[in-house]
């Protein structure tokens, strides 16, 4: 069974007629008269009662006729979704980001991109740089913005803007402005969870200088830099946090200190699974980034 034969079919029903169907549909009509009864074949019943002045539906074919009519109807709703689908910039967009792109970059991302669609929806999710690339291959998620830089050739990475991690401590323990790491090593410190970009920032400076995180004293590991900077405020530790981010929590009882010895600068990549075709509203947002980071 297929369209041609259906929408002969069809016609045939609405003018009664074999030769008159043939002409609207611009075939001949031993065409018609072959699609009908192949028709007729397939479906192991009689579809018209055939007289010489005209056709008439049999009890199954006027059962048929509005199956027939739905196949046709659908078929044309389908080519009209599909023929306007990349213009379709709507519904709901999932994006993930790591914890410093969330709350310094996709605020301004989303203002700016609502601003031309109003109509899409977002869910949000903040998580670290490693679940975000799981999400991604695993086409859970279509965009992601990481803090470090992705290995994968299933993953395209484009860097998007620059950051700095810094330490921050209670103004009470009177840190200075610069820090050395064996400085670091004399007091508490709280440390962001496993796999978050700031964690393998920091970690990886570390390595490069043999040295490894069991050095710290580590009292904690944190997964909310809201947590970690209530926790800094009580005393309870100082840590290593994004620059960019702080400008959310400034404080006085909050001191900013940098590394003089080590450099925490790192970059923030907006990625995309290489494999994946986005989808209209996916394939906007990410245009719009190329264009506001001149990507």
């Amino acid at each position: 069974m297929d369209f041609k034969q259906i929408e002969a079919f069809l016609c045939v029903a609405k003018v009664k007629s074999f030769s008159k169907a043939a002409g609207i549909i611009f075939l001949s009509q031993p065409t018609i008269s072959s699609h009908i009864s192949s028709l007729e074949k397939e479906l192991n019943v009689q579809l018209f009662d055939r007289t010489s002045k005209e056709v008439n539906l049999t009890p199954a074919g006027e059962s048929f006729k509005q199956y027939a009519a739905d196949i046709i109807n659908i078929r044309n709703q389908a080519i009209t979704e599909i023929s306007t689908f990349n213009n379709n910039v709507s519904g709901k967009l999932n994006l993930s980001a790591s914890t410093t792109p969330c709350n310094t970059v996709v605020p301004k991302l989303l203002k700016k991109f609502l601003m031309i669609y109003p109509s899409v929806t977002f869910n949000i999710i903040e998580q670290s740089s490693g679940k975000i690339i799981k999400d991604i291959l695993d086409l859970n998620c279509e965009i992601g913005l990481v803090g470090n830089p992705i290995e994968n050739e299933k993953i395209k990475s484009y860097k998007i803007t620059e950051d700095e991690l810094v330490v921050i401590s209670s103004s009470s323990l009177n840190l200075p402005k610069k820090l050395t790491l064996e400085d670091l090593l004399k007091y508490k410190f709280i440390m962001r969870e496993k796999n978050s970009a700031t964690r393998i920032t920091f970690e990886t400076e570390l390595i490069k200088l043999n040295i490894t995180c069991k050095k710290l004293n580590v009292v904690c590991e944190v997964n909310n830099v809201d947590t970690i900077i209530r926790l800094v405020n009580s005393g309870i530790g100082i840590s290593i946090v994004s620059k960019n981010t702080l400008e959310n929590y400034m404080h006085k009882d909050i001191n900013i200190s940098t590394l003089h010895d080590i450099s925490l600068k790192r970059n923030i990549y907006l990625v995309v699974n290489s494999k994946r075709t986005l989808t209209p509203t996916a394939a906007a947002f990410f245009n719009m980034c190329k264009e506001e980071y001149q990507l």
